[in-house]
């Protein structure tokens, strides 16, 4: 949806038309009085600014807007969930004093919410006539999918590294020379049996995390300096490298942990892949479907017309 485009005035003047056009028809149903108790839970007031309200069932419906890592994160801080209610409120009073202003019925402020119209109806529909069978793709076309692009599911080997870093910019000589004695020295004591590299790292680490004996966690060989990539790619599990020299300085490494490259199981993509799957052949549909509206008809255009549009734009 584009609507975000017309302005949020506009939009939240369409998608109150639509709220109450949406009510008046649920009240004409012949079972309208039967969801009232559950309409009454959804119109509890849970905040209020003066004349302006937010009901739970607005709350309701912003935290399933939400995708399940941000709705996670607002379950976690009750101070995102107050935000958002707050932030409701301001746009409704904005909203109340707009109306109270006939801002709606403003030339240029019609022509956005008839803009915006245009494109909720075209969008909607295009939707509806291209919409996909809900039993696509079967089970059959899902693994046919997953074999055809097994290579796309393929998670890179992952390291963990911990690193004793010696700063020495390599435009400074002397600098350099320094960092690498000490950078040897500190090497031969990190590969000494039973060392203590945490240890080690705190006393000689210049690196940000070195007193809180931290490592990179589990990541990929591309989220390393260049330099280090292809030590830490030959190293085993425990293993201690010789100095590295980047253009900061010396980094001495371990190899905390690794896991291997590996392909995600069928099992593990199967709701991504239905998800794309579903997306692709729908976008297919909707494609086809407004280039059948063309075919139908003779299509005539005005090249001369069309060329003086495009002369006359800057």
């Amino acid at each position: 949806m584009k609507i975000q485009n017309y302005g949020w005035i506009a939009a939240a003047a369409i998608c109150m038309a639509c709220a109450g056009q949406a009510q008046a028809a649920d009240a004409a149903k012949p079972g309208a009085k039967a969801s009232s108790a559950a309409d009454s839970a959804d119109s509890a007031v849970v905040a209020r600014m003066g004349s302006v309200e937010v009901q739970r069932g607005e709350v309701q419906a912003m935290l399933n807007a939400l995708a399940p890592q941000a709705r996670a994160q607002v379950k976690a801080n009750r101070t995102l969930l107050d935000n958002m209610v707050r932030g409701r409120l301001a746009e409704k009073a904005l909203l109340q004093q707009a109306q109270s202003q006939n801002w709606a019925q403003r030339p240029e402020v019609k022509a956005q919410i008839e803009a915006a119209t245009r494109e909720i109806v075209f969008r909607s529909y295009l939707a509806s006539v291209s919409a996909v069978p809900a039993d696509y793709p079967s089970d059959k076309e899902l693994n046919a999918a997953y074999e055809r692009t097994r290579s796309n599911w393929v998670d890179p080997a992952m390291y963990r590294v911990a690193q004793i870093f010696l700063p020495a910019p390599i435009n400074d000589a002397a600098a350099v020379a320094r960092a690498r004695k000490q950078a040897d020295d500190v090497a031969r004591q990190a590969q000494a049996p039973k060392a203590d590299f945490t240890a080690l790292m705190k006393k000689y680490s210049q690196d940000p995390g070195a007193q809180q004996g931290s490592d990179t966690g589990m990541i990929a060989l591309s989220q390393l300096l260049p330099e280090i990539r292809p030590v830490v790619a030959t190293m085993r599990k425990g293993q201690v490298s010789a100095p590295v020299q980047s253009a900061q300085g010396f980094h001495i490494l371990k190899l905390v942990d690794e896991r291997p490259q590996q392909t995600a199981t069928f099992a593990q993509v199967r709701d991504r892949l239905r998800l794309g799957m579903r997306q692709e052949r729908q976008q297919q549909a909707a494609q086809a479907y407004l280039q059948g509206l063309l075919d139908k008809q003779s299509v005539t255009v005005d090249g001369a017309a069309l060329g003086s549009v495009l002369e006359a734009t800057r």
